[in-house]
């Protein structure tokens, strides 16, 4: 009996702390709404009406905060944006006399959502939106603002590389939803509040634009499309790609100016061709390879290797002419081409010049000996050539000194002016080459510019 009534007595005082702790720890209104929405809210797949056919209507707004990448190899676009959606629902409201709270937070996952998806996402861990909690305010409205990360597909016009302005859209839409059972529109657009500038794009505008589209027997669909406007930052490219490729072309002309006797002008030129190319790659691997819309610059650096490749090809021809063996007799059409005294003229030349150094007087007027042939020199032991009426005869004689001398200074003479004749062929060809290259690098440059204004 005793054991009875201390059992009761045991439950009883259990019962009474159980009371008191939840006396103690009341819960509040939101709790108590909160409860009151969701026990009678059922499942979140209908939509948010108590008639069937009445349209919900969704507004979208959008806040870009930074452009994170914008590869324009693969084409692809990637920003950080907060996507607000606002709409009416029909089964969350409350009396503010009974429940004095002007909003409450509850999971998006709670309630119905707007199946709005944005188009040509590629994100392989693609997640429509954050699930950060929705406003929820008396009259039924509900405000959901969510953080996202938004990778997309952006065409590259490359047209006007580095000076380019890119338009990248953003649509979003419905997959299940036409028109007639949820209408999405635009009122405002917030951009700009909250964007951080990157060091290479420049957010100028973001356009939205609503469309309707006919899906045949599933309906028209509404699709929102804001349209990023992304001017690109040139000094990064002007001071790493421009002037440097300017440099290189300079150097193109310098090449033909180098003297030939220095023995550099091929090196020179295939040092600016491999840099020429080096910067080309460059540029090929940060722009996408299409052929729809070609880099203005590309027509700048074709004409400038090719130059370059023709400076190596000149500075070969140049060197083989400039070292020719001065034995060698110069053909009668290069003399004409390039206005030198023919053979003849130069052999009767060298003729009168042997004479008169034969005679030990270069200035002196040709003697009647002189003028019917050469005597016999009996002096020295070297032998020379009579000459009477053109018609020559060996003659074993003996020359002076002084005689001897004067053949040796004619036939010296004779040597540098064949020497001389190539080399200067040789010079004649390298300034044909420079008129030539330049007047090529002046009309690119003014090509260039020229595309760049009128586009």
């Amino acid at each position: 009996m005793r054991k009875n009534i201390h059992n009761v007595l045991a439950i009883w005082l259990l019962l009474h702390f159980l009371l008191a702790t939840d006396a103690s720890h009341p819960r509040g209104d939101d709790y108590n709404l909160t409860t009151e929405l969701f026990s009678k809210y059922g499942s979140t797949n209908p939509r948010p009406v108590g008639n069937s056919s009445t349209q919900v209507e969704v507004v979208i707004s959008l806040n870009i905060a930074r452009i994170i990448e914008l590869n324009e190899n693969m084409q692809t676009l990637t920003v950080s944006a907060y996507i607000k959606l606002v709409w009416y629902d029909e089964f969350l409201t409350w009396n503010t006399s009974k429940y004095s709270i002007p909003y409450i937070n509850i999971p998006p996952s709670w309630i119905w959502r707007p199946d709005l998806h944005l188009y040509d996402n590629i994100d392989r861990n693609f997640k429509d939106f954050e699930d950060v909690d929705a406003w929820i305010f008396p009259d039924g409205m509900v405000h959901w603002v969510s953080p996202n990360i938004l990778k997309t597909i952006c065409v590259i016009d490359p047209s006007l590389f580095p000076f380019d302005t890119q338009r990248c859209p953003l649509k979003f839409g419905s997959w299940s939803y036409n028109e007639q059972r949820m209408n999405v529109t635009v009122r405002h657009l917030f951009i700009g509040n909250y964007f951080l500038g990157t060091g290479v794009w420049e957010l100028e505008d973001v356009v939205s634009q609503r469309a309707v589209v006919n899906y045949g027997y599933l309906g028209f669909f509404p699709e929102i499309t804001y349209t990023l406007v992304l001017k690109r930052l040139p000094e990064y490219y002007i001071t790493t790609l421009i002037i440097p490729c300017i440099m290189l072309s300079i150097l193109n002309l310098l090449t033909f100016i180098l003297p030939t006797a220095s023995g550099e002008k091929v090196s020179l030129g295939i040092t600016n061709l491999l840099a020429l190319v080096l910067f080309q790659q460059v540029i090929s691997n940060l722009l996408p390879p299409t052929s729809h819309n070609i880099p203005i610059i590309s027509y700048y650096f074709a004409p400038m290797i090719a130059i370059s490749c023709f400076s190596v090809i000149s500075g070969v021809l140049v060197a083989v002419l400039f070292h020719q063996d001065k034995a060698k007799p110069i053909p009668q059409w290069l003399r004409k081409m390039f206005k030198l005294q023919t053979s003849v003229d130069q052999s009767a030349e060298d003729h009168r010049f042997n004479v008169r150094a034969l005679d030990g007087n270069n200035d002196s007027e040709p003697t009647g000996r002189n003028s019917n042939g050469l005597e016999s020199l009996k002096k020295g032991n070297g032998s020379v050539y009579a000459v009477s009426h053109g018609d020559e005869t060996p003659h074993d004689e003996y020359l002076d000194d002084s005689v001897k001398r004067g053949c040796e200074k004619g036939s010296l003479h004779v040597n540098h002016n064949d020497t001389n004749e190539w080399q200067k062929i040789a010079n004649k060809i390298d300034n044909i080459f420079l008129a030539i290259s330049f007047v090529a690098t002046i009309t690119a440059v003014a090509v260039t510019i020229v595309l760049f204004l009128t586009n």
